[in-house]
């Protein structure tokens, strides 16, 4: 019995010998495998310090550019009313002279239209149109009859009595 308790504790010895190089070679991997994490952690630590300070410096150029815009817009507007009132006065005046020549034109026509008025109001008419009297188509006009009607009652064109209303006013 002796034996088989050595053999026994040889073996037992032999499985705890195994059961500590295994949790050894297991905790050296574990450690390998945590300082590589490590490294990684503090790679993107780094990385995130160095983009950080890039945002910061990138913000304060938009910032600086941001406060530098409205600046350049008042200056640019200003000199864009500048050249647009510059641009403006020339083709001002000449709407102003081009007003002033039609106004002259307007005269004219009106003064020509009020001459051949007269000479039309002057020139003599007959007094009937096709040996009716002016006045029976008047009549008619007047009691509320259409202009076709008094046309084809008096047997005239209708443009014959429209002549006559309006030689006498009333159209």
């Amino acid at each position: 019995m002796n034996h088989s308790i050595e053999i026994a504790l040889v073996a037992l010895a032999v499985v705890v010998v195994g059961l500590i190089y295994y949790v050894v070679t297991k905790e050296s991997e574990v450690s390998t495998q945590i300082r590589s994490i490590a490294k990684v952690v503090e790679d993107l630590h780094r990385e995130l310090f160095m983009m950080d300070k890039r945002l910061k410096q990138e913000l304060e150029i938009i910032t600086s550019l941001q406060e530098s815009v409205p600046r350049e817009q008042t200056s640019l507007h200003a000199e864009l009313g500048r050249e647009v009132n510059e641009l403006s006065v020339p083709i001002l005046e000449s709407l102003t002279h081009i007003e002033e020549s039609f106004g002259g034109y307007k005269e004219k026509t009106e003064n020509r239209l009020r001459y051949l008025e007269e000479r039309i109001r002057n020139l003599s008419l007959p007094t009937s149109i096709s040996g009716l009297d002016d006045e029976k188509v008047i009549s008619r006009y007047n009691q509320g009859i259409e202009i076709d009607a008094i046309a084809k009652e008096l047997r005239l064109s209708k443009a014959e009595v429209e002549f006559v209303l309006k030689i006498n006013q009333l159209r």
